[in-house]
């Protein structure tokens, strides 16, 4: 059994074969093709070269500058006197007289405050420091 197409209108046959090398964009000729970065077809010789494999299995290690020791035993110490001093002003603030908005404010200081010492306790030095001074920002403006 032998499946035919519906009969094109009639335009000239030049312009039939034409049509049927380069589709133009105002004709529906069936599906159109994905975009090269998609593109799936198993007829394409190209496919591999333009799509290179996922590099997951290399483990890239994160940038980091490098710092002397005495700068990072610094940074620990600085750390810990604001960690210290966030904790001692979150404790000092009494909940009860906050408005709602104050609340969300003070959560969310103590937030900061136990992501900086997790931070701290991962080894990751910077993101502490900035989570510490966030939770500082925060006291103070409840503190005001």
């Amino acid at each position: 059994m032998v499946i035919e197409e519906p009969a094109a209108p009639e335009e000239p046959v030049e312009s039939q074969s034409a049509a049927s090398e380069t589709p133009s964009p105002d004709k529906d000729h069936g599906p159109r093709p994905r975009p090269r970065s998609v593109t799936t077809e198993p007829h394409s010789d190209s496919t591999e070269q333009e799509t290179p494999e996922p590099t997951q299995d290399l483990a890239v290690p994160a940038l980091e500058p490098r710092e002397s020791p005495q700068h990072e035993i610094a940074l620990r110490r600085q750390i810990q006197t604001l960690q210290e001093d966030v904790r001692g002003r979150l404790a000092r603030i009494n909940e009860a007289k906050l408005s709602e908005v104050d609340r969300k404010t003070l959560e969310d200081a103590r937030s900061f405050s136990a992501q900086s010492n997790r931070a701290m306790e991962d080894g990751d030095l910077q993101r502490a420091l900035n989570l510490a001074r966030k939770a500082s920002l925060l006291v103070t403006a409840l503190e005001q």
